[in-house]
């Protein structure tokens, strides 16, 4: 039974990605995380596309002054980075992202903003260090389950690899809106191809 459900998940999470790609591949002919300057959109952890804020510059502007106020606090330049990131200037995004793992390497939150960046960037294997890393220092991080998680079903293709990882998310971290997210998607895609 469980042997049947593994290939029944496999066949439906292979034949949505292959879908994805393809429909991604004539939408947009520069390929799934290239974007031409000034396009709209980015990515949430892969595949789903987000809406880019335009950047507050007011607000990057007193926190770019917190910071000079406050150089230790690696929590503010996260905050500014992950502003940049929504705005889609990935490249000053990652600047500050960078900059909050120098003063605090265990940031979480800044190393899976860091991914993420670096991931809409075109930067698939530099994002995947950044999520290995992120699990080095926290095995059941939900977040960086997640996020590596759909790199590898969505951008390697590693379908035994992503649901590995999903598998070890709802096992953690049951309790996680990731967890509930993963498990209603599977649902999802269980009673869509059940028809």
């Amino acid at each position: 039974m469980k042997r049947d459900l593994t290939f029944f998940i496999f066949g439906i999470v292979f034949g949505t990605s292959l879908g994805f790609f393809l429909f991604q591949a004539f939408k947009e002919p520069k390929g799934l995380l290239a974007q031409p300057p000034g396009a709209q959109g980015g990515l949430d952890v892969v595949g789903a596309a987000r809406e880019r804020l335009p950047l507050d510059t007011v607000l990057a502007g007193q926190l770019k002054e917190e910071v000079e106020a406050n150089p230790d606090d690696a929590q503010l330049r996260d905050r500014l980075g992950k502003l940049y990131m929504d705005s889609g200037q990935y490249s000053e995004a990652l600047i500050w992202f960078e900059s909050a793992l120098v003063l605090m390497p265990g940031n979480l939150h800044a190393r899976n903003h860091l991914a993420l960046s670096l991931l809409n960037m075109g930067r698939t294997n530099e994002a995947i260090a950044q999520y290995e890393e992120a699990l080095r220092i926290d095995p059941a991080h939900p977040q960086s389950l997640l996020g590596l998680g759909r790199v590898k079903l969505y951008v390697q293709r590693d379908i035994r690899g992503g649901l590995t990882l999903w598998e070890r998310l709802i096992r953690e971290a049951p309790a996680s809106d990731e967890a509930r997210s993963i498990s209603e998607e599977l649902e999802a895609l269980k009673s869509a191809h059940s028809g």
